[in-house]
């Protein structure tokens, strides 16, 4: 099988990495700016390539170079949190450019890659449905690769036959919420039922359901420990 993970210097890309450490696996890891985070595969044959999937030209280089592809996640993340009031354009534009365009990049140049009856992943946020005070930006960017998940499903089961999907993160013990401070990670944990916060191996687990499934379409899964029902 081989597997883009767009994103895989991040934590949640990182952890994804472990799912296809596999002999059998060819997996493409790409990074932006610190190719020395990404944890290298023990089994799986990989590459690590730089690109900005900001920049059109870079997103279409990377998947010209390739000749197909089984699974495509993309797994983008920065934050740049302020009032509304406070934000300024270019705030708001970097968070959207690196967590919606750069998705919308990705899956438009990664379709005619992926062979029938492959999976392209999305990754969001729980924010994106529950809103978050001095976040609009992330979670404008985060509601808006939802959206475009459905309708780009859509696209691709008339083309390709290709599955596109969604999961909508909580928070876990890795990336974004390894770097909360005490007094915040406090009060989130006070909101979530079972009062901690997730272990990135159920990431993983969703991820292998969703790449064996002939049948879930277009769908945003939620995975968030009943933060958001």
């Amino acid at each position: 099988m081989k597997v883009l993970i767009a994103g895989a210097s991040g934590g949640v890309g990182s952890n994804l990495i472990k799912v296809f450490d596999e002999d059998n696996n060819e997996l493409f890891l790409t990074y932006k700016d610190n190719k020395n985070v990404i944890i290298e595969p023990k089994n799986a044959t990989y590459k690590i390539i730089k690109c900005d999937f900001t920049n059109e030209n870079d997103v279409s280089g990377l998947y010209n170079n390739l000749d197909f592809i089984d699974v495509v996640i993309n797994s983008f993340g920065t934050a740049k949190n302020k009032l509304i009031k406070k934000m300024d354009l270019a705030d708001w534009k970097a968070v959207i450019d690196t967590n919606l365009t750069s998705t919308f990049l990705s899956c438009k140049h990664s379709q005619n890659k992926l062979k029938d009856h492959g999976h392209i992943i999305n990754i969001s946020s729980v924010l994106a449905s529950t809103g978050a005070i001095g976040a609009s930006n992330y979670v404008a960017a985060k509601g808006g690769i939802e959206s475009f998940t459905k309708s780009f499903a859509l696209e691709c089961l008339l083309r390709n036959k290709i599955y596109v999907n969604c999961i909508a993160l909580g928070y876990f013990n890795t990336g974004m919420g390894n770097k909360l401070n005490q007094k915040i990670e406090k009060e989130v944990k006070r909101k979530i039922p079972i009062y901690e916060f997730g272990n990135p191996n159920e990431i993983s687990k969703l991820v292998k359901y969703i790449i064996s499934s002939r049948y879930l379409i277009g769908q945003t899964i939620h995975l968030n420990g009943g933060l958001y029902i």
